[in-house]
């Protein structure tokens, strides 16, 4: 009971159909979701359909998190209230997804909850792009147009057509796509609203979604039953085994004759009652029967997949093209190996062609992010490796934003103590289920089919952040809490599973964050 209620939470976050229904609009719809889970999680504790257990992340992600508002009181006190909630709703959800999903239903329910929030947002985004352009209305200081966009009917193909004799005089108009449930593109590029208003962070929330789409279309592997000898079925129980006419057994051998004419003695009948397996034609299978059927059962995520890759081609966001073709080349090796490789070379030069933006545009962005990254090194120096507070970047950049790098981010804001602390809740949420994945332990088929899932969706997940501010992002924090979730459920099946991070991986993640920092420091002074 307490999975799908998590899973509502999640979709709540996620969708966020409060903005775009007006009967919803003003409800705390988050936090009765959030209080509802609370309460069935201590009842399935109470019945015991949930055995608590407490993954090594959970213990930084909260101390990542507490020392973010920490910073945020020393550094910038009036802006704690608004950060300190934001940073409590992201602890509350991780928190609820660990425990509550912890659990093989848990585990699928949560994992059919994010691919449909994907497959939902992917489809917004497509049909954006095939709408015509219209002119829209953005909020006065959103020059940008990072926020809701309202049309006002007129066709246009570009700015300059919106400011002619426009409804509402000195407007900030722009010309882009309208899209379902209030909608719209940016600059062309095609996202969802709310936290998935940007298109880059859309791209790789749909990409991490990939592969629990494939783990949910894997069938755990039923064995067949062995075939008795001469090809017929294996005897039912109760019924005797003794060869004819033997005692106890079964009738005796109806006596043969040879047909008139000599030809030899005749095949013996088989027994009253047996089954006669059906000649099959010589094309025709078991094994081409079996894949046929795995075929059809694999349309539907690969429709899924096809979806998504066009999205991101359209969002032409070159993160998200690098995280699609990094969760699609991990598992396309972990299934056919070598083949998976060259699989992933025939698609990964398409992709890249595609998508991602090119010209003056990509040069404008890749050296507006160089200067971004020169700011944060800049706020690091300045606050002597403390930070200037969760949220605060942008505040203090001259440029108005954020650092687009998380490990960066969490430097510059939350200081030296918790980059670190913030690499290692992406460190242990990836040796979980890796461990759970690769260690010799007795658990059950959701917890094998979703471990190798959800390490390739968290290696994305470390790809992608390198170029966005995730740091304190829901969607991370649930595909994190998602690892805590396949611990819990592990465990309750298994006890021998656990996963520590000693004393010495903490000191190689922290120092190799050093090193990370000094190498990305060195590359900044070389480009000038």
């Amino acid at each position: 009971m307490a999975a799908w209620v998590v899973c509502a939470l999640c979709a709540l976050v996620i969708i966020k159909p409060q903005e775009f229904i007006p009967a919803l609009s003003g409800i705390p719809l988050v936090h009765a979701a959030f209080g509802l889970t609370l309460v069935c999680v201590a009842l399935d504790v109470v019945w015991r359909r949930l055995k608590p257990a407490l993954a090594p992340q959970v213990v930084y992600a909260l101390a990542f998190l507490a020392w973010a508002a920490l910073t945020t009181a020393l550094k910038r006190p009036a802006a704690l209230e608004e950060r300190g909630l934001q940073l409590a709703t992201v602890a509350g959800v991780f928190l609820a997804v660990s425990f509550a999903a912890a659990s093989p239903r848990g585990l699928r329910a949560l994992a059919i909850t994010l691919v449909g929030c994907a497959v939902l947002t992917t489809a917004v985004a497509i049909v954006q792009a095939f709408r015509p352009y219209g002119c829209m209305l953005a909020a006065p200081d959103d020059w940008e147009g990072k926020g809701e966009l309202e049309p006002d009917g007129r066709p246009c193909e570009t700015n300059l057509d919106c400011r002619r004799d426009p409804p509402v005089p000195d407007g900030n108009y722009r010309c882009e796509r309208p899209g379902p449930l209030g909608t719209s593109t940016i600059d062309g590029r095609v996202r969802y609203r709310g936290s998935l208003a940007d298109p880059n962070e859309l791209s790789l929330m749909a990409g991490l979604s990939i592969p629990l789409a494939i783990a949910l279309a894997e069938r755990r592997a039923v064995p067949r039953p062995p075939r008795a000898p001469g090809g017929g079925r294996p005897p039912r129980p109760g019924r005797s085994t003794s060869p004819p006419g033997a005692p106890g057994g079964g009738r005796p051998p109806a006596p043969t004759s040879a047909p008139s004419g000599g030809a030899g003695p005749r095949a013996p009948a088989p027994p009253c009652g047996a089954r006669v397996a059906p000649a099959l034609p010589l094309l025709l299978t078991d094994r081409l029967l079996s894949r046929a059927a795995a075929a059809l059962r694999a349309l539907p995520v690969t429709a899924v997949i096809v979806a998504i890759g066009a999205m991101v081609v359209m969002s032409r966001s070159r993160s998200g093209v690098i995280v699609y073709l990094a969760v699609l080349g991990l598992t396309f090796i972990r299934w056919s190996g070598t083949l998976g490789v060259i699989a992933a070379c025939f698609l990964g030069p398409p992709m890249l062609l595609l998508g991602g933006r090119s010209g003056d545009e990509a040069s404008e962005s890749s050296e507006e992010r160089v200067e971004l990254l020169r700011e944060a090194f800049e706020m690091i120096r300045r606050t002597r490796g403390i930070g200037v507070g969760a949220g605060q970047f942008g505040d203090e950049s001259s440029l108005g934003l954020t650092a687009h790098n998380s490990y960066l981010l969490a430097a510059s804001e939350t200081g030296l103590l918790g980059m670190c602390l913030f690499a290692l809740v992406m460190y242990a949420s990836i040796k979980v289920p890796l461990s759970i994945w690769l260690g010799d332990f007795e658990v059950g088929p959701a917890a094998r089919r979703f471990a190798p899932a959800i390490f390739v969706s968290l290696c994305g997940a470390l790809i992608g952040i390198f170029f966005l501010s995730w740091a304190y992002k829901d969607v991370l924090y649930m595909t994190l809490g998602a690892s805590a979730a396949l611990y819990g459920a592990a465990r309750a099946e298994d006890g021998r599973v656990a996963v520590r991070v000693s004393v010495r991986e903490v000191a190689l993640v922290c120092g190799g964050m050093f090193a990370v920092l000094v190498l990305l420091n060195v590359l900044l002074r070389f480009l000038g």
